[in-house]
């Protein structure tokens, strides 16, 4: 093969299948066997056999591209949501274009469609909002898109696949462990009024609150979306005389700003103030004391996505499918028994 590129026929060749059999694989005409699947895929991988995408599409035949919007790739929930996803495209012998929307629906919209003009196969988004996908092609305007699931938000979009996590059991469950060890007084970060995944996580705080008959006794605190608001949004709270004895941060954002803003005010975790975060990743183990957080299953949310994504390509129609996944509280070493109320940090 020196000099020219490797064919369908060589790769049939190699992986001791019928070219047909090789065809099926690259171009998903047909189910394969799992055996021979992956016998095709170590075939190009060690043959660098590329696919003309260009010609596929003209044909009308699969181009194997699959496309993934975030609202942040920056941000290491999402970033690890996509890790997750490019594995499992790798496995089966998709490649994954990847977009992000900063958190814009407008702007979700142009890359969305950028992706369809590519030819793209399937799609996976973590919505702007939950709305902005059904605004983009959802419902009565499902022929407008590839068939596509949402994650982690838009849980209810109609004519959508969607994953996501049992938000509301997994701020139950942190409000819980800060009630059991006392605390009364508990600030509620977060950056966000309009997301249904935010909202939830506050619900099960306050419905862990109202049955320890501490009804009405969070704070809710609304600190935008960059780091440096949020830590001056929540060192308002801890500077005020009846400043909260524990935080509970909603977003893995969140809970770095309210360590920065304890930090910054020389308050100890926890025996000044408690935090629990949500989310759960390596930085949190980085450094004393380790974080409790509330962990989402982001390996799960990846291949439950990619698994209903495969069996849309692969079944067309179906009754959309809504798969819910359960969080874990992971108590470590940032929350501990409620000190008496510390004086204003201004007057300290």
């Amino acid at each position: 093969m020196a000099g020219r590129a490797p064919t369908i026929r060589d790769v049939a060749s190699r992986a001791g299948v019928s070219v047909a059999t090789a065809s099926n694989v690259v171009n998903g005409n047909r189910p394969v066997g799992e055996a021979s699947r992956r016998s095709v895929v170590a075939a190009i991988a060690a043959l660098g056999y590329r696919l003309d995408r260009s010609a596929s599409a003209l044909r009308g035949k699969s181009t194997r591209l699959v496309g993934m919007v975030v609202p942040d790739i920056t941000n290491v929930f999402f970033a690890s949501l996509v890790h997750g996803v490019e594995a499992l495209a790798e496995r089966d012998g998709y490649d994954l274009l990847i977009v992000s929307s900063s958190e814009d629906a407008a702007k979700e919209r142009r890359r969305v469609e950028a992706l369809v003009a590519r030819r793209i196969d399937g799609l996976i988004v973590v919505p702007a909002s939950d709305d902005s996908m059904a605004a983009v092609g959802g419902g009565a305007h499902a022929a407008r898109l590839p068939p596509a699931v949402l994650i982690d938000r838009g849980a209810g979009a109609p004519g959508f696949d969607t994953v996501h996590a049992d938000c509301d059991a997994g701020g139950y469950a942190a409000a819980r462990h800060l009630i059991g060890l006392g605390h009364r007084d508990i600030a509620i970060l977060t950056h966000s009024k309009r997301l249904e995944n935010i909202e939830q996580r506050i619900a099960g705080a306050r419905r862990a609150l109202v049955e320890a008959g501490l009804e009405g006794r969070e704070r809710v605190i609304y600190g935008g979306h960059d780091l440096e608001s949020l830590r001056g949004a929540i060192e308002l709270e801890l500077h005020r005389a009846d400043c909260p004895t524990a935080i509970f941060a909603l977003t893995n954002v969140c809970a770095l700003a309210s360590i920065k803003a304890a930090r910054g005010l020389n308050l100890e975790i926890p025996s000044d103030v408690s935090i629990v975060g949500f989310d759960d990743f390596d930085w949190m183990l980085a450094l004393r004391p380790y974080l409790t957080t509330v962990a989402q299953p982001v390996e799960d949310f990846a291949s439950a996505a990619w698994r209903l994504l495969m069996l849309r390509l692969s079944a067309g129609e179906k009754g959309v499918e809504r798969v819910e996944l359960p969080c874990t509280l992971r108590v470590r070493e940032s929350t501990g028994p409620a000190r008496p109320r510390l004086k204003a940090v201004a007057e300290a």
